[in-house]
């Protein structure tokens, strides 16, 4: 297999085909891993590509059931814990970014990564227009942790807004809970479990039956056991509280034995350790996991109490008084072999072994032993003969496949260059079988759901020519560049808030409030605000800190430089009239100064490396922008000051790894070769946002453009059909 996630699909497909190909229950099949973390990927994995698997006995320990985890870590987070000096008791553990998202991201929140990226997009917009600069992850953790903070997000951030309240719920009750005297894990985890509310939705899934029924009969059955140890806790230590119940489950490898009822539902695959496989026998058997230094494991191991260091010293077998390590390594060989035999010796009839081989994983010399190689595989001339036991990728033997293999020939590129091809009998066939898979409500199976073939809902322009429009500068360039990343971004299609991004407002704020400030004025702002970063220590954030100390020398040095500034962040609001029908272009412009000959200057700050050559610059469309509002009198940088001289704009690039900032120079619109070209830009840009079609440009940013995968241009983005 190329990796892990190919073997599980063979698996799956080896299971399915068995059961609906050939009639083998589930019943009859096994699954034989080396080891318990083995057992609980595959349980999921295989359960997700739809076979039900039952895993007997206690091959999980409790605490790494994946219905447990999110309710222990929500316990974690409300249970009191001893304060400095063991004298004083905090309300509850620390809640950092990584555990306010897992919550979220857990059955409790209900959230996916996409969805968690959307509430600290929604979050960081609050937060800006709030006038703050905090990240994304400080606000995460403030809003699982303050109640109506859910209220003030947008109807474009309910989902998030409704997985923020969900949390705080539990996290209430349960801090209510463990504020109780005498309060037991059993009484708080109660208090989380009742105020998460998924007993009736998982109650409700299981009694449906499918995989998403087994999934749900599982995560009941977990937290029933959950349950049960935190009593059994309760009875053994009294005085423990929840704290303790915690420290006793972390301490668990081994699950410990449960009188709780387990459901064993409808037939399923066996999924286990080879040691628990002992005594039975299926149809089928697949043993998973042949892995070079997995199986086997040489690595030398003894009991508790070493009684096979004993037996070896009472009859003399230890040479010198000392173990001889290679015997210990035999013996421990010889174990790993009887465990090999008897999961291959369950099969009654049909026996499947698998392993990865990829950069990081090759198989063990077990699977020679089982499977061995056929002959001349190693005399082959250069290595190119194929191993035939490497198995390619296939599709998932289930309606989701089934429908995929269909559609792929109904579209297959070769009928629209060759429509006398012999694959249009076999595209024929496959229309049909889509048809009748779509009479009955198989997902996927209508054309009408397919992406790429429905009508555009509306041709309908943006923009009338009568109806007035508004962009920013920055939007402008957009536009003109292309216009379908504006049209993307505009909707929403934004990259989170990266850590550059927020560096730059740092810098910016420190321009604005410092424009004429020293080196040493500068370095104490960035000492003030750089903890709002909420960096972890490590090297990566020293090099980062080393990164905004550049930033800021060069700051530094430029306003040495230019010390007569008039001022800075100055907001613009402009209508004009054009071609297309009327704008309004509104922006802040980040410094304005005067040059020797008393004109205003406008700059620009930039926090990236990459300037744009001397010529570019001179057409650059944000500056030309600037240079517009001052020149129709809307940049107003003094009381009375509206018709002030254009000196021309300026580019300030400080995020070079030079010594200063680098320029880029603009000069007045009077004194460009065509004084009309911002102009002419301007209504270009409005007449390209009227739509209601938008051009995909190939350009030099394409590689940082967050919205790539959504456009024709880029492989990546490419149209799903023809």
């Amino acid at each position: 297999m190329g990796s892990p996630a190919h073997e599980v699909a063979v698996v799956a497909r080896t299971l399915r085909e068995a059961h609906l190909l050939e009639g083998v229950p589930w019943g009859q099949m096994a699954v034989v891993s080396r080891s318990g973390a083995q057992v609980a990927a595959l349980r999921s994995g295989l359960a997700r590509l739809g076979v039900p698997v039952d895993v007997p006995g206690a091959e999980v320990p409790v605490r790494s059931e994946p219905a447990v985890r999110p309710f222990l870590l929500a316990l974690r987070c409300v249970v009191p814990v001893p304060g400095k000096g063991g004298a004083e008791v905090d309300e509850g553990g620390e809640i950092d970014e990584p555990t306010a998202a897992m919550l979220l991201t857990s059955p409790i929140g209900g959230l996916d990564a996409l969805g968690l990226r959307r509430l600290r997009k929604a979050l960081r917009e609050l937060e800006l227009g709030a006038g703050g600069y905090r990240a994304s992850g400080a606000l995460l953790v403030e809003a699982v942790t303050t109640p109506g903070l859910a209220d003030a997000l947008g109807p474009r951030a309910a989902v998030g807004a409704r997985a923020l309240r969900s949390v705080v719920a539990v996290l209430e009750a349960g801090h209510a809970a463990a504020g109780v005297p005498g309060a037991t894990a059993a009484t708080v985890l109660w208090a989380l479990w009742s105020a998460a509310r998924l007993a009736e939705p998982w109650r409700t899934a299981a009694l449906a039956g499918g995989v998403a029924g087994q999934r749900a009969d599982d995560d009941l059955d977990a937290m029933l056991a959950l349950f049960k140890a935190a009593e059994r806790y309760a009875e053994r230590m009294p005085q423990a509280g929840p704290l303790g119940f915690l420290e006793h489950l972390d301490a668990q490898d081994l699950t410990e034995d449960t009188l709780a009822a387990r459901a064993t539902g409808a037939q399923a695959v066996t999924l286990c350790t080879a040691a628990s496989a002992a005594g039975s026998e299926w149809e089928l058997v697949v043993v998973s996991g042949l892995q070079d230094g997995s199986w086997p494991d040489l690595r030398l191991r003894d009991s508790l109490l070493g009684a096979q260091a004993l037996a070896d010293a009472v009859a003399g077998r230890l040479a010198g008084g000392v173990p001889d390590l290679r015997e210990a390594r035999r013996a421990v060989l010889d174990d790993e072999l009887r465990a090999l035999a008897l999961a291959v010796s369950r099969a009654r009839s049909r026996l499947l072994v698998t392993a990865v081989q990829d950069e990081d994983q090759r198989p063990s010399a077990f699977l020679d032993l089982v499977v061995p190689p056929p002959d001349g595989l190693d005399d082959a001339a250069g290595g190119e003969l194929p191993d035939p036991r490497h198995v390619a990728p296939r599709l998932p033997l289930d309606l989701r496949g089934l429908v995929a293999q269909l559609r792929h020939e109904v579209l297959a590129p070769e009928l629209s260059a060759d429509p006398n091809h012999e694959l249009v009998a076999r595209a024929e066939a496959a229309a049909s079988a889509l048809a009748r898979l779509a009479r009955a409500g198989v997902a996927g199976a209508d054309p009408g759901s397919w992406a790429g073939l429905a009508e555009p809902s509306t041709k309908t322009a943006l923009y009338g020519p009568e109806q007035r429009a508004t962009l920013s500068p920055s939007r402008v360039e957009q536009l003109t560049t292309c216009s379908l990343r504006w049209a993307l971004e505009s909707a929403g299609g934004t990259a989170s808030g990266t850590f550059a991004a927020h560096l730059g407002t740092l810098v910016h704020e420190i321009a604005e409030t410092h424009p004429t400030g020293t080196l040493e004025e500068m370095t104490a702002e960035l000492d003030r605000l750089w903890p709002s970063l909420d960096l972890p220590e490590g090297w990566l954030s020293d090099r980062d800190r080393l990164r905004a100390e550049g930033m800021v020398a060069r700051l530094a040095s430029y306003v040495a430089a230019h010390p007569d500034v008039v001022g800075t962040e100055i907001d613009f609001d402009l209508e004009l009239e054009t071609t297309a029908g009327p704008l309004r272009l509104r922006g802040r412009v980040d410094r304005v100064e005067r040059d020797s000959a008393g004109r205003l200057r406008i700059v620009d700050i930039k926090t990236g490396k990459s300037a744009p050559s001397v010529e570019q610059a001179k057409t650059h469309p944000q500056l030309g922008v600037y240079q517009l509002a001052l020149e129709h009198g809307a940049l107003v940088v003094e009381p009375g000051d509206g018709t002030a001289e254009n000196g021309g704009a300026a580019l300030v690039y400080l995020g070079a790894d030079s010594k200063n900032a680098t320029q880029r120079a603009q000069p007045p619109l009077g004194e460009s070769v065509d004084p009309q070209w911002v102009s002419g830009l301007v209504g270009e840009a409005r007449e390209r946002m009227a739509g209601p079609v938008v051009m995909a440009v190939a350009n030099d940013l394409c590689e940082h453009c967050p919205v790539r995968r959504s456009c024709p241009v880029r492989d990546e983005g490419a149209q799903v059909t023809a």
